[in-house]
């Protein structure tokens, strides 16, 4: 009686109990590994590696293609721009027609300073007050140019001029000169004759590029010229332009100090007048540390040279 109620329920979950008993067909396993591709022959393989190595020459060449003409003329003086700022690069000293040779009388005018208004701060106060205080300067004194000898025993000979005949170059005394500009500043300054004979300096003629100038209170100068250029010896007229890099060293006190330094383009124009030479000078002060490579000038003194033969 209690059964009867409860068969519509057992033939409804019957067959699915059956079913699940009921064996099944086993389903078709995959296989352990997938089927290998048949590998392509050792011709093909070799071919293909030879082919891809052979682009690579090619690709190389396309790098390192030569450059073409003009490009390798701009190198070059690119190189030649480069290295002619290198210190000790060109000629060894200034070499002046031989007009020049023997002693002179020199008188040299301060007439300008000119210190543009952006470039105040950048002058050093030293440099600036020394400038300030040659205002107006006139000064005279001796000076003299020696023979070059470019082999260190005969004159070097420039080439002739208009069919002129060749006549000896000559140099600076660059020693002699210096010491006199500044004894006769120092008398300018009422400085006493003993005083002045304080004034020494040291040049050599075989490495004129670094001159010294040691002075009564024990102060030394030291001036060395970086790069030079000049004109050709012309009939009766001369330029020249020299970079210097100076170093003021105060006196020895027992303390170490750092010299104070100073970088200046010395501008020079020379012209015949006569049995003269009238001349100007400009002297262009720049920044000691500048991270341009042609920086603008921050201070600039202007003299007037006349030299007259020593009599």
């Amino acid at each position: 009686m209690l059964i009867r109620p409860l068969l519509p329920l057992f033939h409804l979950l019957l067959p699915p109990v059956l079913l699940a008993f009921h064996p099944q067909p086993p389903s078709p396993s995959p296989p352990p590994f997938p089927p290998a591709s048949p590998q392509p022959p050792l011709t093909s393989s070799r071919r293909d590696f030879l082919s891809s190595v052979s682009i690579i020459p090619s690709f190389l060449c396309f790098l390192f293609e030569a450059p073409r003409p003009s490009h390798a003329s701009s190198a070059r003086e690119a190189v030649a721009k480069a290295a002619s700022k290198l210190p000790g690069y060109g000629a060894p000293d200034t070499l002046y027609p031989s007009f020049f040779a023997g002693d002179w009388m020199v008188t040299r005018e301060v007439v300008g300073l000119v210190v543009p208004p952006e470039e105040v701060g950048k002058v050093s106060p030293e440099d600036l007050a020394q400038a300030t205080a040659q205002q107006g300067e006139k000064l005279k004194y001796l000076v003299r140019f020696l023979p070059y000898e470019a082999d260190g025993r005969s004159p070097r000979s420039e080439a002739s001029v208009e069919g002129q005949i060749s006549t000896t170059l000559v140099i600076a005394d660059r020693g002699f000169n210096e010491e006199q500009l500044w004894k006769a500043r120092l008398a300018k300054a009422g400085k006493s004759e003993l005083y002045q004979e304080g004034v020494s300096s040291r040049w050599d003629r075989g490495n004129p590029n670094v001159l010294t100038v040691s002075f009564p209170d024990g102060t030394v100068r030291e001036i060395k010229v970086t790069k030079r250029s000049f004109e050709n010896s012309a009939v009766d007229a001369f330029g020249s332009s020299e970079y210097c890099r100076v170093a003021d060293a105060a006196a020895d006190t027992g303390i170490a100090s750092v010299p104070r330094l100073s970088a200046l383009r010395v501008l020079r124009r020379f012209k015949r007048v006569g049995e003269d030479i009238e001349g100007l000078e400009l002297v262009k002060y720049y920044p000691t540390v500048s991270f341009s490579a042609d920086p603008p000038s921050i201070m600039t003194v202007k003299a007037r040279i006349k030299m007259e033969r020593s009599r």
